[in-house]
């Protein structure tokens, strides 16, 4: 029997010295053109040939002949020689077609993993996509959004569903839409010469949607401030899904009637073990003082890569010396706050400019700046309550500001405020500690004390409601005896005694009611002395 003719593919010598003449990779060609290295890879060796659509692009890029970049060459039979081997790069790590559109600005997954305990997230989210038409994604500004969708649109089950590709357009507050749909137009296709006479948005989104058809794309607006620059990308066709990011819970309702996934910050041993990705040498040394750091942060994913990255240079020359003064650097406030790395320009920027390195304050930043006068300011006023997983109540919260109860609406619209309960709120750690760094107006102290202490009073024998505000009025006992408000501080120590003593807590009992009488002799104070002894003594 004779043996059957194989196969052989000559690889296109000609499309890689024309690449390789200009000094680009694989990737940068890619990015060029709007396609994949992977599509770049296979053209080259031949294994594939480009479609009519990107061997226009090459000829275009390039300014050669079809003939002079190779792409007549076809595959020549007869031979005997036939290269079995498998293959050894990501050929075979999804089908993907010619005309599959990977889009250049989908910023480079992270070099570590990011998903400690978000797999099943991950997989929600997948299904998601697959039995919907619109997903908004929202949580606090730096609990890892747009590194979640990264990692989706890099998954093989993703890619292989969304078959005719990926687009992305990254937002922020101030997008250049005409210029973002039109780099989607030339990724579709659109000739250059229509695109010209595309003068509107709403002429972009007609000619996207009309070009896309019946194809399959997932199409990713990340980092969206407004639900009209949101919108402006929902272009696709029945076939599509339009998935949106966003720091505003209201624009992720707007976005998509379907419901909305909010991503949470990490649990306090998923922030140990994000730390220890970076850092393990930390972890090891100082695991108690890594651990008060990720409480300190709230567990936000952010926060917790630039202390990791922060850490992991200071460990590297294994002195511990290093490791213990950097440790006590980020005790403080305001250094967690400024601690910044430079970021590649492929990262994740979260809507921040590309000069700017990435800190908590340049992030929290830009939604303060959004804010209006009134909502800054009721902003910082709050950072006088403890922050989350303490709540307080809006009668609290509107004593202590003296603004409108609109004014907390726009906050939790902001992203900034969050709801805990019917009439009740919260604020993160880090919120809260930004926040509370840009208080100048200390009357707001003074309000909080004033309020806690006639609460405390009205409601002495009120055990249950007590229990709620116990950390709010511990607070405000301690802001009096900073400010050395000492006839509030009394009142409120002696109105607070009988439920310590109900509760059992003698020794915090007995520690303020010493503090009271410690005031109470220094004022002269009588009548607030003798109660003050008659608790202590009780």
């Amino acid at each position: 029997m004779e043996a059957k003719e194989a196969t052989r593919v000559i690889p296109n010598l000609q499309l890689r010295r024309e690449r390789e003449r200009r000094n680009l990779s694989q990737e940068q060609l890619a990015h060029k053109i709007g396609t994949t290295a992977l599509n770049i890879s296979r053209w080259e060796r031949g294994s594939t040939t480009p479609g009519l659509h990107f061997r226009q692009k090459l000829i275009e890029f390039f300014e050669k002949s079809d003939t002079e970049l190779g792409l007549t060459q076809k595959e020549v039979e007869g031979t005997q020689e036939h290269n079995s081997s498998p293959s050894t790069d990501m050929d075979d790590v999804f089908p993907i077609s010619d005309e599959f559109v990977y889009d250049s600005a989908i910023p480079s997954p992270p070099v570590t993993s990011k998903l400690l305990g978000r797999h099943h997230l991950l997989n929600d989210l997948k299904q998601q996509l697959y039995h919907r038409k619109n997903l908004a994604i929202n949580g606090l500004p730096g609990v890892g959004k747009t590194t979640m969708v990264v990692e989706l649109v890099n998954t093989r089950e993703v890619l292989e569903y969304f078959h005719d590709g990926v687009l992305w357009a990254g937002l922020g507050p101030e997008p250049e839409l005409p210029r973002l749909l039109r780099r989607w137009g030339s990724l579709l296709g659109i000739a250059t010469a229509e695109m010209e006479k595309l003068s509107s948005i709403e002429e972009w989104t007609k000619a996207i949607r009309t070009t896309i058809g019946r194809r399959r794309f997932l199409l990713v607006a990340d980092d969206a401030w407004r639900i009209e620059d949101a919108l402006a990308f929902k272009v696709g066709g029945p076939n599509c899904v339009h998935l949106v990011t966003t720091r505003f819970p209201e624009i992720a309702l707007q976005f998509t009637e379907e419901g909305t996934t909010v991503i949470h910050e990490l649990s306090e041993d998923e922030g140990v073990m994000f730390i220890a990705q970076f850092a393990p040498e930390a972890l090891t040394r100082e695991p108690d003082e890594v651990r008060a750091l990720v409480q300190s942060v709230g567990g936000l994913p952010l926060a917790l890569t630039l202390i990791g990255r922060y850490l992991r240079m200071q460990t590297h020359s294994g002195q511990p010396r290093r490791l213990r003064t950097a440790l006590h650097r980020l005790q403080h406030v305001d250094e967690r706050l400024r601690l910044s790395l430079p970021r590649a320009p492929a990262e994740t920027s979260l809507g921040l400019p590309s000069e700017t390195p990435l800190s908590l304050q340049t992030v929290i930043d830009m939604s303060d700046r959004y804010l209006n006068e009134e909502a800054r300011y009721t902003l910082r006023s709050l950072s006088v309550f403890p922050h989350k997983p303490n709540t307080f109540s809006e009668e609290a919260a509107l004593a202590i500001c003296a603004r409108p109860a609109e004014i907390l609406d726009a906050l939790t619209d902001s992203g900034l405020l969050e709801v805990s309960g019917p009439g009740r709120y919260s604020l993160h750690q880090i919120i809260a500690d930004y926040a509370r760094l840009h208080l100048e107006d200390m009357a707001v102290e003074e309000r909080m004390v004033q309020f806690f202490i006639n609460y405390l009073e009205t409601r002495e024998l009120d055990y249950s409601v007590l229990d709620v505000e116990m950390n709010n009025v511990l607070a405000a006992l301690e802001i009096a005896s900073k400010r050395e408000m000492q006839s509030d501080l009394v009142r409120g120590v002696n109105a607070l005694f009988h439920f310590l003593q109900a509760r059992g807590s003698y020794a915090l009992a007995e520690a303020q009611l010493k503090l009271a009488k410690k005031v109470t002799r220094s004022l002269k104070y009588k009548p607030g002395l003798a109660t003050t002894l008659l608790n202590l003594g009780n």
